[in-house]
């Protein structure tokens, strides 16, 4: 399994706009196959946006990325974040 977890900081007044496009992504991601948890999260202490992503494997992440719906997340993101977001992989032995 591939454990991808992300971080996000919106613009001011843009933390509205991320959080449709998580949520809207997330609707759809979560239907794709080899998709086991697609969630974001708010930080408490701060305006940040958390993800956290588990996959079967490379292949269904790869195939995510090619998704529709994941480009349109990736195009709504454009002038929404402070900077790119950070993200962090860790393959997991099961």
């Amino acid at each position: 399994m591939l454990l991808i977890t992300g971080s996000a900081s919106p613009l001011p007044d843009a933390r509205d706009k991320l959080i449709a496009a998580a949520i809207a992504v997330s609707e759809s991601t979560q239907q794709d196959d080899g998709c086991i948890s697609y969630t974001f999260a708010a930080a408490l202490d701060g305006e940040e946006i958390i993800s956290v992503e588990l996959w079967r494997d490379r292949a269904a992440l790869a195939a995510h990325m090619n998704h529709d719906h994941t480009r349109q997340f990736l195009a709504d993101l454009e002038g929404v974040l402070v900077e790119v977001p950070v993200m962090h992989e860790t393959e997991l032995e099961v």
